[in-house]
C-alpha cells in the first residue's frame, strides 16, 4: 500500500478511519474481535468488487479508482507496462475502506442484526429468498439502494453465512456458548476470501501460474475511459480456484445423503423428525439432532429434491414453530391413538399431569397459535368446539360452591380443615383450595365472605402458624378427649406416642410460641393434667432377657453409661419419631446415646432385639423400633 497515492481520498478515508474506532468498540463489546469483523465486512465488499451486476450500478467507485490510478502513475513510472486488472488489484482496498467500515458498522449493530434474523427466520417459513428488509436497510445505510436487488436472492455469499450464523445462535438455548471457529457467525469461508494484492499480482505477472482453470472477471470499470464507455469488461482476473470445482459440491451432496438416511433410521424407529437440537452435545454416533438444526436455519439453500426428500420422511421436519411444541405433539398423538381422543366437556380428567398441562396452555393461547398447529390439535380431538366447551365446563363456573361442598364434608368426617396442600378428596384439590383461600384472605388483611363461612366450619381453618402445627394440636386433642360422634381419624394421623412427645417438646418451647398458641397449648395440659412425663417403656422381665443380648461394654476411661437407660433413648425415638437432640433430659445426653445407637445398629444387637421373644406388653415397642430401624436403614 506505500506505492498508492492516496491523497485524493484523504478525508474520506480519514473519515472512515475515526468510524472505525467506533465499530471496534462496538465489536468489542459484542465479544467480537475487530480483525474478525473487519475480515468479514471486507469479504462481503470485495464480493460486490468482482460481480458485474455491482458495476453496471455502481457510481462511486470507478472515479475513485481512475483519481487513485492517475496520481499513483506520477510516482511510479515504472509500471508502465501495468495492465488494467493489476492497477484494479493494486488500489483496490482503498477504494473499498469506507464502504467496508460502513458494512462492519452495520454487522456489529445489533439492531440490524435482529433484523437479519427476523428476515431469515420469516424466510424459512414462507419458502422465498431471505434477507429482503435486512438487504434494503444495508442498501439504505450504504446510500445504494439498489442493493436489494442483488442481495435479496443471493443464499450463498459471505452476507447470507452471516445472517444464517446469527439464526442459529438466537435459537440457541439461553446460557449456550457462543460458537467460535468456522460455526461462529464472524467465520469466512475460503471460497469468500479475497485474493491478497501480493499474490494477485504474482500471478498477474505470470498468467500461467493461475494454472489451466484461470478465467476473467475483474469486475472494476476501465482506466482512463470516459465515463460513458465506462461499463463492464472482461479483463484478466485473479483465478480464485483450479480444476472444475464442483468437489465441494460433490461433498455436501454426500453429507446429505449421510444425514438423510440417519434421518430415515430415526423416523423408522420413533415415526417423525423433530428432533431436539443436541449443540455438539453427541459424543459417539451421528448428531442428528444438530443436523436437522442445520438444515432447518439453512431450509432456503436445499435443493427441491432435498427438501422434499426430508418431507417425505415427516411433513412437519421444518415447522412455523418451536420444535419442542411439534415433539410435545407427537407424544400426545401416541397417548391418543392408544386411548381415545380428548374432549374438554370432562375438564380434561383422566389425562396423564402432563398431558393436562400441555393441552391447557394450547387452550389458554388457542387463538394466538398458528393455523397448522389448531389443524395438529383437532387430529387429538381438540377443535375450536371442544375449547368452548372446555370454558363452558359446569364445575369451572361454581369453583367456590364445588370447594364449600367438599371441606364441609371433609370437616364432619375429620372434625378440622387443618388439611395439607396436596390433599385430594374425591377428585377435588381440597387441600390447594383450602391454600389459595388462605393466601387471598392474609393478601386483603380481613376475612372474606367465604372465610367467614370457613371459620364457621373450623375456627382455626386458616392459623397465623404452620397448618401442620395446628393438625398435630387436633390429634393431641382428640387423644385426650376421644373422637366425637361421627368424626374418625384421618390418614397417617399420628399415635399416643407421637402425641405425648408433640406436647412435651411445645411445654418446653413455650416461650417461642405465639399468645393463641399458648393459649392451646394451655387447653390440652389442663386435659392431660399437666405435662406428661417419661415414662419407661421396657419391663423388668424383658430386660432380663435383653440384657443377655448386648454387647459387652468398652473401657474407654469415660464415665460408664446405663445400657439400660441408652436402650430406653432408642426405644423413645423409635416411638416418638422424635429428632435426637429433642430427648429428654431424664435419658442422658443425646450425642452418647446417637452413638450407641448407630454401634448396635452396625453390629446387628439391635436386629437381635426386635427379634427375640418378649412379654405381651413390650410387644407394641418392639414392633415400633423394627420399623425404625428399617426406615433407618
Amino acid at each position: 500500500m506505500e506505492f498508492v497515492d492516496a491523497g485524493d481520498l484523504a478525508m474520506e478515508l480519514i473519515r472512515a478511519q475515526r468510524q472505525w474506532v467506533r465499530v471496534e468498540r462496538i465489536g468489542q463489546a459484542a465479544d467480537a474481535t475487530p480483525r474478525e469483523v473487519f475480515g468479514l465486512a471486507r469479504a462481503v465488499v470485495c464480493g460486490w468488487w468482482d460481480r458485474k451486476e455491482f458495476w453496471e450500478r455502481e457510481a462511486i467507485w470507478g472515479p475513485r479508482l481512475e483519481r487513485l490510478t492517475a496520481a499513483t502513475r506520477r510516482w511510479c513510472p515504472d509500471t508502465a507496462g501495468w495492465d488494467v486488472g493489476q492497477w484494479r488489484l493494486l488500489v483496490r482496498d482503498v477504494v473499498m475502506f469506507p464502504e467496508i467500515v460502513a458494512v462492519a458498522e452495520t454487522l456489529v449493530d445489533p439492531r440490524m442484526q435482529q433484523l437479519a434474523a427476523e428476515s431469515r427466520s420469516g424466510a424459512l417459513v414462507r419458502g422465498r429468498g431471505s434477507g429482503e428488509r435486512f438487504a434494503a436497510a444495508l442498501g439504505k445505510h450504504l446510500g445504494r439502494e439498489w442493493l436489494v436487488e442483488l442481495e435479496a436472492d443471493d443464499h450463498g455469499g459471505p452476507l447470507a453465512s452471516w445472517a444464517r450464523a446469527v439464526v442459529r445462535e438466537q435459537g440457541s438455548p439461553p446460557g449456550a456458548p457462543v460458537r467460535q471457529g468456522r460455526f461462529g457467525r464472524w467465520w469466512v469461508h475460503s471460497a469468500h476470501r479475497p485474493v491478497e494484492v501480493g499474490i494477485g499480482l504474482r500471478r498477474l505477472a505470470d498468467p500461467l501460474s493461475a494454472g489451466p482453470g484461470a478465467r476473467g472477471g475483474s469486475g472494476a470499470a476501465g482506466v482512463g475511459e470516459p465515463a460513458a464507455q465506462r461499463g463492464w469488461r472482461e479483463e484478466w482476473g485473479v483465478p480464485r480456484r483450479a480444476g472444475q470445482g464442483r468437489g465441494l459440491e460433490q461433498r455436501h451432496a454426500q453429507l446429505f445423503a449421510e444425514g438423510l438416511e440417519q434421518a430415515r433410521l430415526h423416523v423408522e424407529r420413533f415415526g417423525h423428525l423433530a428432533v431436539a437440537h443436541t449443540d455438539g452435545r453427541v459424543q459417539e454416533g451421528f448428531d442428528l439432532g444438530r443436523w436437522l438444526a442445520n438444515r432447518r436455519a439453512d431450509a432456503t439453500s436445499l435443493t427441491m429434491e432435498q427438501a422434499e426428500q426430508l418431507r417425505r420422511l415427516d411433513v412437519w421436519w421444518n415447522p412455523p414453530w418451536p420444535v419442542d411444541w411439534q415433539r410435545a405433539w407427537y407424544r400426545a398423538r401416541a397417548h391418543v391413538y392408544e386411548q381415545g381422543l380428548v374432549h374438554g366437556g370432562d375438564n380434561l380428567t383422566g389425562l396423564p399431569r402432563w398431558l393436562q398441562r400441555w393441552l391447557r396452555h394450547q387452550i389458554t393461547n388457542y387463538e394466538q397459535l398458528h393455523d397448522g398447529q389448531q389443524v395438529l390439535l383437532a387430529e387429538l380431538g381438540l377443535t375450536a368446539g371442544e375449547v368452548e366447551r372446555f370454558h363452558a365446563w359446569p364445575g369451572r363456573r361454581r369453583p367456590t360452591a364445588d370447594g364449600l361442598t367438599v371441606a364441609r364434608a371433609y370437616a364432619a368426617r375429620h372434625g378440622h380443615l387443618a388439611v395439607s396442600r396436596p390433599l385430594i378428596v374425591d377428585g377435588f384439590a381440597l387441600g390447594t383450595w383450602l391454600s389459595n383461600q388462605r393466601q387471598r384472605q392474609r393478601s386483603l388483611g380481613q376475612p372474606t365472605r367465604l372465610g367467614h363461612r370457613l371459620t364457621g366450619l373450623d375456627a382455626w381453618w386458616n392459623p397465623p402458624w404452620p397448618v401442620a402445627w395446628q393438625r398435630m394440636w387436633w390429634a393431641c386433642r382428640y387423644h385426650l378427649t376421644g373422637l366425637p360422634d361421627g368424626v374418625e381419624w384421618w390418614p397417617d394421623a399420628p399415635n399416643d406416642e407421637h402425641i405425648s412427645a408433640w406436647l412435651r417438646e411445645q411445654s418446653a418451647r413455650r416461650t417461642l410460641l405465639l399468645p393463641e398458641q399458648r393459649c392451646l397449648v394451655d387447653e390440652l395440659l389442663s386435659l392431660s393434667g399437666g405435662m406428661p412425663m417419661w415414662r419407661p417403656r421396657i419391663s423388668d422381665a424383658a430386660w432380663q432377657t435383653l440384657s443377655g443380648l448386648l454387647p459387652a461394654p468398652s473401657h474407654t476411661g469415660g464415665r460408664p453409661r446405663s445400657e439400660r437407660q441408652i436402650l430406653e433413648a432408642i426405644i423413645h425415638i423409635a416411638c416418638t419419631a422424635q429428632a435426637w437432640t429433642r430427648l429428654p433430659p431424664a435419658l442422658g445426653p443425646f450425642l452418647a446415646c446417637r452413638r450407641r445407637f448407630l454401634r448396635w445398629h452396625d453390629d446387628g444387637t439391635l436386629q437381635r432385639i426386635c427379634r427375640t421373644a418378649l412379654p405381651e406388653q413390650d410387644a407394641i415397642w418392639q414392633q415400633q423400633l423394627a420399623s425404625y430401624i428399617d426406615f433407618s436403614a
